[in-house]
């Protein structure tokens, strides 16, 4: 059986990554993960969606804060009776596992969440990055999260910094970096217009006889 199209956006906060998924999903029909994929996760393993929410897209650092009522899934107790806590390690792998079950079965584009680095060996996965100037960025945040200029900058700097811990980590790679993707996209220099960075997407596609 033929493998399924999968296309993975990575993005900068503000870049407008989210945006071009959408448009890419009305395109071609195909499903949207992006917080999404928290409730797929959160209905394959059994565990609240509120967990997988508090570390999405966060670098490990540790273990989580522990988590109660999960013993028939995790349930390793040390000689006191507690329960061990689960860390963010194996939370990535619960995630990593689930996004694999959905590629083998549909296709999709996955915002986010190390998926160019996860389906990898996925024949027809297109990856993307999707950047653009920080004053772009932050006038889209501005307008979009009604915050002033300065809430903003902070907002997308931290964003971004966050996400690049997360990637960087269980990757070990660079996040952004253009050896990682086959596409690296800048929306701002394409005046922020959403269908002209579909449409680059789209003609890669088709050089790839993908579409």
């Amino acid at each position: 059986m033929d493998s399924h199209l999968i296309i993975s956006i990575g993005r900068q906060i503000g870049a407008g990554g989210l945006g071009v998924a959408r448009s890419l999903s009305r395109e071609f029909g195909m499903k949207v993960l992006d917080k999404e994929l928290l409730s797929e996760v959160a209905r394959e393993s059994g565990i609240d969606e509120k967990v997988f929410e508090r570390r999405d897209e966060k670098s490990s650092r540790g273990v989580l804060e522990a988590l109660q009522g999960f013993r028939s899934l995790f349930g390793v107790y040390n000689r006191a009776g507690s329960d061990s806590v689960m860390n963010e390690d194996r939370l990535f792998q619960i995630q990593s596992d689930v996004m694999r079950s959905i590629a083998a079965k549909e296709d999709c584009i996955i915002v986010g969440r190390c998926a160019d680095y996860i389906l990898r060996d996925e024949p027809r996965l297109v990856s993307v990055f999707i950047s653009a100037s920080l004053e772009s960025r932050v006038k889209r945040i501005m307008e979009g999260e009604h915050l002033s200029e300065e809430d903003a900058r902070r907002y997308v700097e931290q964003g971004d910094r966050k996400r690049a811990e997360y990637y960087n980590y269980y990757t070990f790679k660079n996040w952004g970096d253009s050896s990682s993707y086959d596409l690296c996209i800048d929306s701002s220099r394409l005046g922020d217009d959403i269908a002209a960075v579909v449409d680059l997407i789209k003609y890669y596609m088709k050089q790839r006889n993908l579409i």
